[in-house]
C-alpha cells in the first residue's frame, strides 16, 4: 500500500483539522495481511525471523549519559532484525555523545552545534537514515530483546506502529539490570489511565469527577478513534509519541518532518508529525508486544516542572498548527532544513564516515 498524499490543490483549502475529521483508521486490511502471512495474531508476539526487512533507529538525546549506554547495548542484543542506529546529540553538556561514541556497536554520532529540540535532531536522523521505516526512541528507553523484530515485522509504507512504555525510576535502573523482567505494558496511559477532573487540556472536555480510561481496549486497538474523535484527551495524533514509535521514512519527508517551532516546549510535536501523517493517508495501529522501560533521569521532579510550565504554550501552538493547511513544498523545505543543520554539525563515528555537506534531494 502507499501514502495516499492529499494533492496541494485540496490542501490550500482544508485544514488539518477538516481533513483529519475525513480520515478513519482502519488498519484491518494491514492485520488480516499480517495474520495471514504468520500464522498468529497481531496481539501475539512473533518468533525472530530472517526475513524482517532493515531498519533504523533514530535517538535524539540531550544530558542523556545516565542512559544511553543501557539504551545501546539493549539494541545491540536485539534479535531478528538489522538495524541501523543513528544518535542526534542536542548538543548535550553532560557528554552524551562521546558515551555513545565509545560504544561497541559503533551507531552513526551526530552533535549539533547547539541546542535545536528534539524535533530538530529528528529531523536530521531521518536525512540520514538508509531504510524505509524509521523507529524513533527516546535517549532513556530501554528495549527488551523482541521489540524492535515485533516493530519491523508489521512495518508498512502506510501505517504508524505505536510502541508502549513503562517508566522506571531511575534509582531502581541503578539498582541493576532491568531483564529479565518483563515491562508492563498496562503501565502505559495510553494503555490504561485515570483522567483526573477538571478540564483537559488538549480536548477541553470537562470532566466532573476522576474518570477510568481503558483507551485501547475502548477503541477496539484505536480502530474507532479516527474521523477525529475525542476520548477523554487522547485523539488519534495525540497517541503518538515518540518515546518509541515506528513511521515510515518517505511520509514524513514528504509532509514536512517535525517542527522546529516546539523547542522549548513539551511534547505535541510528535502529535503533530502524526496528524500529518494522518491527514496524508496512514493509519495508527499499537503493537501491544512492543513495550520497554523508559528511564526516568535523577532530576525527574525539575525536568517534569519544566514541562507542565510550558503545557499551556505547547497546547496552544499545536492547535494553530492543526487550524492550518497541510504544507506546501514539504519536502523541499525538510531537505533545505536539515542540509543547514547539518553543515553545522560534527560527525563523531559511525561507519557513514563524514556528514554530507549539503543534501538537497532525497536519496532513492
Amino acid at each position: 500500500m502507499s501514502v495516499d498524499l492529499i494533492p496541494a490543490a485540496a490542501t490550500a483549502r482544508s485544514s488539518l483539522n477538516s481533513l483529519l475529521a475525513d480520515r478513519d483508521n482502519d488498519y484491518r486490511a494491514h492485520r488480516e495481511l499480517w495474520q495471514a502471512r504468520h500464522g498468529t495474531s497481531w496481539t501475539s508476539p512473533v518468533a525472530p525471523t530472517a526475513h524482517v526487512a532493515p531498519i533504523s533507529v533514530v535517538i535524539p538525546m540531550r544530558n542523556r549519559a545516565f542512559a544511553i549506554t543501557a539504551v545501546l547495548d539493549a539494541l545491540t542484543a536485539s534479535e531478528g532484525v538489522a538495524a541501523e542506529l543513528i544518535v542526534v546529540d542536542d548538543a548535550s553538556g553532560d557528554g552524551s555523545a562521546f558515551r555513545a561514541a565509545a560504544h561497541p556497536s559503533r551507531p552513526t554520532v551526530v552533535r549539533l552545534e547547539k541546542p535545536c529540540g528534539s524535533s530538530v535532531a529528528r529531523n536530521v536522523g531521518t536525512a540520514l537514515a538508509s531504510t524505509g521505516t524509521i523507529v524513533y526512541l527516546d535517549g532513556d528507553m530501554v528495549l527488551p530483546q523482541g521489540v524492535l523484530s515485533e516493530l519491523a515485522c508489521r512495518a508498512a509504507d502506510d501505517l504508524v506502529l505505536l510502541g508502549f512504555r513503562q517508566h522506571v525510576p531511575f534509582p531502581a535502573f541503578q539498582a541493576g539490570p532491568l531483564a529479565p523482567v518483563t515491562a508492563d505494558l498496562e503501565q502505559d496511559p495510553r494503555v490504561r489511565s485515570i483522567v483526573p477532573a477538571g478540564v483537559l487540556p488538549f480536548s477541553g472536555a470537562v470532566v466532573d469527577r476522576p474518570a477510568r480510561c481503558d483507551l485501547l481496549n475502548d477503541t477496539d486497538d484505536l480502530l474507532k478513534l479516527g474521523n477525529g474523535r475525542w476520548v477523554f484527551d487522547w485523539s488519534l495524533p495525540r497517541t503518538i509519541i515518540t518515546a518509541m514509535v515506528a513511521m515510515p521514512r518517505e511520509a514524513i519527508i514528504e509532509t514536512g518532518g517535525f517542527h522546529p517551532g516546539f523547542h522549548g516546549l513539551w511534547g505535541a510535536e510528535d502529535a503533530y508529525v502524526g496528524a500529518k501523517l494522518i491527514a496524508a493517508g496512514c493509519r495508527v495501529a499499537p503493537v501491544r508486544t512492543a513495550v520497554g522501560w523508559h528511564i526516568d533521569p535523577p532530576g525527574t521532579q525539575k525536568e517534569n516542572h519544566r514541562k507542565q510550565a510550558s503545557l499551556r504554550r505547547t497546547v496552544a501552538f499545536y492547535k494553530s498548527l492543526l487550524a492550518q493547511p497541510m504544507p506546501v513544498g514539504a519536502r523541499q523545505w525538510f531537505f533545505e532544513h536539515t542540509s543547514k543543520v547539518l553543515r553545522d554539525a560534527v560527525a563523531i563515528t559511525g561507519r557513514r564516515g563524514v556528514l554530507p555537506t549539503i543534501i538537497t534531494t532525497s536519496p532513492n
